[in-house]
């Protein structure tokens, strides 16, 4: 059990509700009932594939103003999150029970999204923090938020953006989607981040983009948190802006241990 207001989300997870590109109601909805098994005495999520002694399914059943109060806008004081959150879910296959009943939500996770919530000794995961969720205004946040926390406490924290690519989602079309929710996630986090592109063999198109964290606990050494030559133009998030840099700029970064200056600044 993981403490009132937090809950492991394992990488499996994370990866199934990126390819489903669901809505902020839908993910809310998802986080909220995935908190309240991670919570709940006697209940673990991966419990959801298993079924009672009789051979009945084991259902879930939540109060959804409790569901509300997890992952819910801070003002709201309807169960607006809960009607809209199951229509996003409608036709996936992320709940094989999922109805109301009065006040109540029953809810039995799929079968996937039930055995992506098995915990194994090296897997991957995030503690994720229902409060932020709730704070956060777009899937995009939500989406990066997630994958910001998968690698906060590590001493050079790296990650991907999802579905990034000229296939999926181009980088052209989604950079200031993408930077808006950095921008967001970071004043509440504490976080600057630094975006990095990645072109195909052929130099074409962008089919990737690395994203550097930079806080007080990150130890980034000088010549690896700016890269030294970049073909597509580096953005920086820092103290709730955006910039993209220029290629002087860049070259003027080379050594900087921090997104926003090139030494820390001493303590007030």
């Amino acid at each position: 059990m993981s403490s009132p207001h937090h809950y492991r989300c394992e990488e499996k997870v994370v990866n199934l509700l990126e390819e489903m590109k669901l809505s902020l109601s839908g993910l809310r909805l998802v986080h909220a009932t995935y908190h309240y098994l991670d919570n709940h005495p006697g209940w673990k999520p991966h419990y959801m594939n298993l079924k009672e002694g009789d051979g009945k399914e084991r259902i879930c059943t939540a109060l959804c103003a409790q569901l509300c109060e997890t992952t819910g806008s801070p003002a709201a004081n309807d169960i607006g999150m809960i009607h809209q959150g199951m229509q996003d879910v409608t036709g996936t296959d992320l709940f094989r029970t999922l109805e109301l009943d009065g006040r109540k939500l029953r809810f039995r996770f799929g079968h996937g999204l039930a055995a992506g919530t098995a915990r194994y000794k090296n897997g991957k995961f995030a503690i994720l923090d229902c409060g932020i969720i709730a704070k956060l205004r777009s899937p995009w946040q939500v989406y990066f938020y997630t994958r910001a926390e998968m690698v906060h406490r590590q001493r050079n924290p790296i990650f991907y953006l999802p579905r990034v690519g000229p296939t999926n989602e181009p980088w052209r079309d989604t950079k200031r989607t993408w930077l808006s929710a950095a921008q967001r996630v970071g004043k509440i986090m504490g976080h600057h981040y630094i975006f990095i592109p990645e072109l195909d063999d052929q130099c074409e198109h962008v089919v990737a983009v690395r994203v550097k964290i930079v806080h007080r606990g990150t130890q980034w050494s000088e010549g690896r948190l700016f890269p030294r030559h970049a073909p597509e133009p580096i953005s920086v998030v820092a103290n709730g802006k955006i910039r993209t840099l220029t290629r002087h700029e860049l070259r003027k970064r080379r050594n900087w241990t921090l997104a926003d200056g090139p030494v820390p600044m001493p303590e007030q």
